[in-house]
């Protein structure tokens, strides 16, 4: 029976920088409302009845009777749910509350029936709504100050507490190695808990010259457009660089967390062709990926991690809604 009842997006952030729930949410012709999972009231809006489908980037503690799970980033890097040892986000009795995830690729599949104990069935691999966008873009489309230099984008990934602490990093040098058509532009995790360490840069009495920082809180596609080179540790970020045919070097100067948090592949060897672990390399590194941009490594980690993004993600899970609904019958054919 075909349900006239709005769909319920639920986000962890504001709409605007839910990417992946903002993209859906615009794509999708049908009656939608949207309430932010911090809402005091989450619990009894998402069971008032007035909803039986929720569409959710986050792992959903209740839901008003389907629900689909579009994860913030693309899976396939460090350890989440049920990998995550310890973990404050998931609980095994979670999957009760999941009727489909969205996957990036097929074979990131096994990794979703892993991570949350989901069957195979469950998770449908039609890629990440907000890498949609990605499709065609270059440098300068961001429209930011990133776009008139050789810039570089340093995205280091979240950590919880007992995780590998983010690493003192010698900012002196990094400005003092570039040249003045080089920027070296700082973006931290939305909930970086260290980012403390990140931003004394900005108070700092002595200017440096080729560093900026920008505020977490903005989406980071735009940066993304515009960058020439994006640096990250252990981030999902870097595939989405892929995805903009951006090359990436991976800075690991705290070694450490891999073993503490886990990587769903072989790091550094399976996720990029350069890898550094201090400032010295760290310039010479993104000064080969800028001039070689990908290779073999990175087209085969983006294949495996984000196959089915080929910019018709919004399409196919909106095709997936009204299945749910009862807008549309599926007929074997």
């Amino acid at each position: 029976m075909m349900s006239d009842k709005p769909v319920l997006f639920v986000s962890f952030r504001p709409l605007e920088r839910a990417e992946n729930i903002r993209a859906i949410y615009d794509a999708y012709q049908g009656r939608k409302e949207h309430i932010l999972s911090t809402d005091p009231d989450y619990v009894s809006k998402v069971l008032s009845g007035r909803y039986d489908i929720m569409v959710t980037d986050d792992f959903p503690t209740v839901t008003p009777g389907e629900c689909i799970m579009i994860w913030h980033g693309i899976q396939g890097g460090k350890h989440i749910g049920l990998d995550q040892h310890g973990s404050p986000y998931y609980r095994r009795e979670l999957i009760r509350n999941i009727t489909y995830i969205i996957s990036a690729s097929v074979d990131a599949i096994p990794m979703w029936q892993q991570c949350t104990g989901a069957e195979a069935y469950q998770v449908c691999a039609l890629g990440m709504p907000r890498t949609d966008a990605y499709i065609g873009k270059k440098k300068g489309d961001g429209h930011t100050f990133l776009a008139d230099k050789t810039s570089y984008l340093f995205v280091p990934t979240f950590r919880d507490n007992g995780e590998t602490r983010f690493p003192t990093i010698d900012w002196d040098y990094i400005d003092n190695t570039l040249t003045d058509d080089e920027l070296f532009v700082i973006k931290a995790h939305p909930w970086q808990i260290y980012q403390g360490k990140i931003k004394q840069i900005k108070i700092k009495h002595k200017p440096y010259k080729h560093i900026r920082v920008v505020e977490e809180s903005e989406p980071s596609a735009p940066y993304l457009y515009d960058a020439d080179v994006v640096i990250t540790d252990y981030s999902s970020i870097m595939f989405d660089a892929y995805l903009l045919n951006k090359p990436v070097v991976l800075f690991e100067k705290n070694q450490g967390y891999t073993k503490t948090r886990g990587m769903y592949m072989k790091y550094p060897d399976e996720y990029c062709t350069w890898y550094a672990v201090d400032e010295a390399q760290l310039i010479e590194l993104t000064h080969s990926a800028l001039h070689t941009g990908l290779l073999e490594t990175e087209r085969n980690c983006v294949k495996t991690v984000a196959g089915a993004c080929d910019g018709n993600a919004c399409k196919r899970i909106c095709f997936l809604i009204d299945m749910m609904k009862g807008d549309i019958v599926w007929k074997s054919p």
